[in-house]
């Protein structure tokens, strides 16, 4: 069985096309298929980790009602206090080939910004997947942030949503996500790979990864294309 690093490495090497392919070879026909919905939030984001999940539940309870702008920024600071608690768990050391992955049930909260996607990005982790919102859009894409998700919005995830749990099962866009399944995400969406299954499931992509830079090559050279870095990956 290859390492957890040996197994990252290799996997990267394949779009989510080839490592579909190889899911339904096995007869995992749309296990791993996060919905339509789960998109990255501007073209050309692709990453690939092991899962670290965040589960949210939606706020319980009334909200307070503000009278001071400093009665609002401790009112803030403790919500964010509880909805972010998964962020002092990931620190550089632990951080590397890190995917997290946020159950928030869909609530139009923006979890991710701005600010937490450089926190994460000075962190060390590979992107994050919501099945909830990303807010502060035109900033995060300045800041090459990687990131997947189901809504897109202003609003913030204070009173929307509060804590859950850290690292169980969780169910993000329709498929359940275990602590350490590998996440793969491009621009056709993301899929989620059973560690346990992953060898079998590159064996199958290897394949059909070979099959596909072969006949396109071909084709590039009929149609006069210069040839290009999606023609290299497996090297």
């Amino acid at each position: 069985m290859m390492t957890d690093a040996e197994l990252i490495k290799e996997i990267r090497k394949y779009r989510c096309a080839d490592l579909s392919d190889g899911m339904d070879a096995i007869g995992l026909v749309d296990k791993g298929t996060m919905n339509e919905t789960m998109r990255p939030i501007r073209p050309g984001i692709e990453f690939k980790g092991f899962a670290y999940t965040v589960k949210l539940i939606p706020k319980q309870g009334n909200v307070k009602s503000c009278a001071t702008i400093e009665e609002w920024r401790e009112e803030l600071g403790k919500g964010c206090q509880d909805i972010y608690n998964f962020v002092d768990e990931i620190t550089p050391e632990n951080a590397k080939d890190m995917v997290i992955v946020v159950d928030m049930e869909g609530v139009r909260g923006g979890l991710w910004g701005s600010e937490i996607a450089m926190n994460m990005m000075l962190r060390g982790v590979e992107g994050a997947v919501l099945d909830g919102g990303c807010r502060d859009s035109y900033e995060a894409n300045l800041e090459k942030a990687p990131v997947f998700c189901t809504k897109r919005t202003f609003t913030h995830a204070y009173g929307r949503v509060q804590r859950g749990s850290l690292n169980i099962p969780v169910n993000c866009a329709g498929v359940t996500v275990k602590p350490g399944d590998i996440i793969c995400a491009d621009d056709d969406g993301v899929l989620v790979i059973p560690r346990e299954r992953a060898e079998e499931v590159m064996m199958f992509a290897r394949m059909q990864l070979e099959d596909d830079i072969e006949t396109r090559s071909s084709h590039y050279g009929k149609l006069g294309f210069e040839p290009d870095e999606t023609l290299e990956r497996l090297k």
